[in-house]
């Protein structure tokens, strides 16, 4: 039987090979890349990529097959197609998973890119010989060739795909990808031919040198693509130095190089700005020699021997310079490695004396009163806590200055803060050095009296002081005190009483007359023990939603129709029964508690007024009385906003009622509140009105609906005719409405619609009535229209 030869491969089919062998390079590297990226699902992205890039290869081979010019039977193809498809298959699976690795020593990279060869060897001899089967005629020279060949390819392979699938300058050398994809491409196009070269004969009339090509065209090959990852690691070297040189010359902070015995090899130009030193100067020096202090350099050397263990932290310490002084620094070590072996540290230095100063000026701030320079609050009872864990005995007197407010009122709180400052300044120079004056605030001071110190003593000395007058701008004062004193742990061992009861002494000197002291007694507290005990039930009260709301109806005196309500707070305590509002509402006033009881009284009328809605009554508008406090927080417009809007409600339901005081405090800011709650429909009233500041200036600039007279003028409404007709004619020129409040008889009634006034509020209606009387009495008038 003939054995049949090979020819000269067919040009054509070469081209088409090596084009499709670039595709696959391509393909590789892009898949390669594409999985180092994910973090999900690697495993069968690797096994899709490896089942395409094993269809690329096939094709890459079908036109090796045809352009060998070698019969062939297909009735072999079908067992070539599966044995090379799965063999490529494994092999692209291989390739690409150890392409995600860091290889960590030469033999792993040795082993891996044998195993790739021999994928490959072993892929294309069997495909061969099986699609071949009757012309092979192994050439034993070629065939050893050809084995070293397909070695040194998977050797420059793997290192190509390596370096572009795992560095992280990937950008920077971008363009090798392409370069490298092509040129891999044609080393990879090259095998087929000469592994298919050494499994047969050449035909004798092409010449000698016919068979030598494909090993002529993969030498080239290899050669060209052994250049790009070097060239590649060349740039990814200079890259890291220049980013290393960098980070050191053009840090901001010092940096500075030392090896592992602590001697300073380099350091850049903020380490010699920050030391004083030249950088020669520096360089030899060990770094301890630039610590101050025995204490700091074995902090400094424990932290040394941490670094070197791998720990990285921060660590403050003082820095001595070259001209002696010293600079507070932050320190951050970390080791340098170089082939997994420590060489040295790295220093990075920030030097921190200003942010220091800073933090102890913060410090000062927060423990200190501003005005006064004296300390605050905060700082006797951090100095208190520091006793009372000592069991040390002390006492505090409590001062506060008579009459002071009269002076910030008559001459203004620039004045008034001149003479808070010479009172601070005059205490002083009365108090022992080891006793503590505080400005608590305002007017209000206090001194801890330290153990062995007698406080009456003090007390009387700081009397006697102020019998002499202060003088500012020009002018004397007498300012006279009343002070209180409590003693620790003598009256109480709680911190916060003591300051209680100390206040409690200091008002029962203020009763006794000026300049005088009080020492605290047990009597005090059962005076004040109801007020105390209301406080914190109220408190309580707030927090656990136990307030209700009671309705006093609105009348047109004309038509006798409900014109709407004013809503008011009502709080039956558990043992007292009901508490008048005269009593809670200041309470609440003075422990800032206003704010919340007001935000829940509206929270509960308006789930009142939603439920009223959802039964059908034509609900009218209902007033909610609102301190002038609730207008010092910030948000008070936007809680109104968004409590409409959480319970579906229209603001033209709802009115508020303020007092006249809201007309000279925060003229413009409380105005422009006011102006925004009546942009989305409420309603402003003046309650009380006629009692306080009333002014016509004010009132005209002030955005409100209604004036509100007060009860005090109606209960003697004929001896206040004329106060009520100009305040109902004022309305009526400044197109305000105008309600009555506190009609208790019909007499009353008839001189109100006889002066213009028709809407009404008082006793002779209706007293302020349960939500569900209220609810009756709506049904009845909506009954009976």
């Amino acid at each position: 039987m003939d054995i049949p030869h090979m020819y000269i491969f067919d040009l054509n089919n070469i081209a088409l090979t090596v084009v499709f062998s670039i595709i696959s390079s391509i393909l590789a590297v892009e898949f390669s890349r594409q999985i180092k990226r994910i973090s999900e699902k690697k495993k069968s992205k690797i096994a899709l990529y490896s089942v395409v890039l094993a269809f690329t290869f096939w094709l890459t081979h079908l036109f090796v097959i045809i352009s060998a010019g070698v019969p062939f039977s297909t009735s072999n193809y079908y067992l070539y197609f599966l044995i090379f498809f799965g063999i490529c298959a494994i092999g692209s699976f291989a390739a690409l998973s150890l392409a995600q690795r860091e290889i960590a020593n030469t033999s792993q990279y040795i082993f891996t890119s044998i195993l790739i060869a021999a994928s490959i060897l072993i892929a294309d001899f069997t495909a061969f010989y099986i699609i071949f089967k009757n012309a092979i005629t192994i050439q034993p020279i070629f065939a050893a060739l050809s084995v070293f060949m397909v070695l040194v390819t998977s050797f420059l392979l793997l290192r190509f795909l390596m370096q572009i699938t795992n560095e992280d300058i990937y950008e920077f050398v971008k363009k090798y990808k392409y370069i490298g994809s092509v040129l891999g491409g044609i080393a990879l196009a090259g095998i087929p031919y000469i592994i298919l070269t050494s499994m047969m004969t050449v035909v004798e009339g092409e010449g000698p040198h016919s068979a030598l090509a494909p090993f002529i065209f993969m030498a080239a090959a290899n050669l060209l693509f052994m250049l790009v990852p070097d060239l590649f690691g060349e740039k990814l070297i200079m890259k890291n130095v220049q980013s290393h040189l960098s980070l050191f010359s053009h840090n901001p902070d010092s940096v500075f190089r030392v090896d592992l015995q602590g001697y300073i090899l380099s350091v850049n130009k903020e380490a010699v700005e920050m030391t004083g030193y030249m950088a020669n100067e520096l360089a030899g020096l060990h770094f301890i020699d630039l610590i101050g202090g025995n204490e700091e350099e074995q902090k400094i050397r424990k932290y040394f021997r941490k670094v070197l263990r791998g720990e990285t932290k921060l660590i403050e310490t003082t820095l001595k310079r070259a001209d002696s002084t010293y600079a507070e620094v932050r320190i951050t070590a970390v080791r340098i490695i170089v082939k997994n072996t420590t060489v040295g540290v790295f220093g990075i230095v920030r030097d921190i004396t200003e942010q220091k100063k800073a933090d102890k000026m913060i410090e000062y701030l927060a423990y200190h009163d501003e005005l006064t320079n004296l300390p605050n609050r905060r700082n006797l009872e951090k100095v208190m806590a520091e006793l009372f864990i000592k069991d040390e005995a002390f006492s505090l007197i409590y001062l506060d200055f008579d009459r002071f407010k009269r002076i910030n009122d008559t001459f203004g709180h620039s004045f008034g803060d001149k003479i808070l400052m010479q009172i601070g300044k005059k205490l002083a120079e009365v108090v022992p050095e080891e006793c503590l004056v505080a400005r608590i605030g305002g007017d209000e001071f206090a001194i801890l009296v330290a153990e062995g110190n007698k406080p009456d003593q003090i007390a009387n000395k700081v009397v006697r002081a102020f019998q002499s007058p202060l003088f500012a701008e020009g002018m004397e004062f007498l300012i006279t005190a009343s002070i209180g004193i409590s003693k620790y742990p003598e009256d109480t061992d709680n911190l916060e009483l003591l300051l209680k009861y100390a206040d409690m002494a200091m008002y029962k000197a203020k009763e006794n007359g000026a300049n005088h002291f009080q020492f605290f007694d047990q009597s005090m507290v059962d005076q004040n023990l109801n007020k105390f005990e209301l406080e914190n039930d109220l408190r309580n009260a707030i927090n656990s939603d136990a307030l209700t709301v009671f309705y006093q109806p609105k009348y047109n005196a004309t038509t006798n129709e409900i014109t709407g309500a004013e809503a008011l707070a009502r709080w039956k305590h558990p043992r007292h029964g009901m508490i008048p509002p005269g009593v809670f509402i200041p309470i609440a006033e003075e422990a800032n508690l206003i704010v919340p009881l007001e935000r829940l009284i509206i929270r509960q009328v308006f789930s009142q007024l939603v439920t009223w809605k959802e039964q059908g009554f034509d609900v009218p508008r209902t007033s909610i009385n609102i301190s002038i406090i609730h207008f010092y927080q910030e948000d008070f417009v936007k809680f109104m906003q968004l409590a409409l809007k959480e319970y579906d409600l229209y603001g033209e339901l709802i009115e508020i009622e303020v007092t006249e005081s809201i007309m000279i405090k925060k003229e413009d800011s409380i105005n422009a509140q006011l102006q925004s709650l009546r942009e989305i429909g409420i309603e402003v009233s003046i309650d009380d009105f006629g009692t306080g500041y009333s002014s016509l200036s004010y009132l005209s600039k002030l955005s409100v609906d209604r004036l509100k007279i007060d009860q005090s003028f109606i209960s003697h409404s004929q001896e206040n005719r004329e106060i009520i007709s100009t305040i109902v004619s004022m309305a009526t020129n400044l197109k305000l409405k105008v309600i009555a409040e506190g009609v208790e008889t019909e007499s009353q009634i008839d001189l109100l619609k006889s002066l213009g006034c028709q809407e009404v509020q008082g006793y002779f209606y209706s007293p302020p009535l349960p939500s569900n009387e209220y609810e009756t009495m709506m049904n009845r008038k909506l009954q009976e229209t």
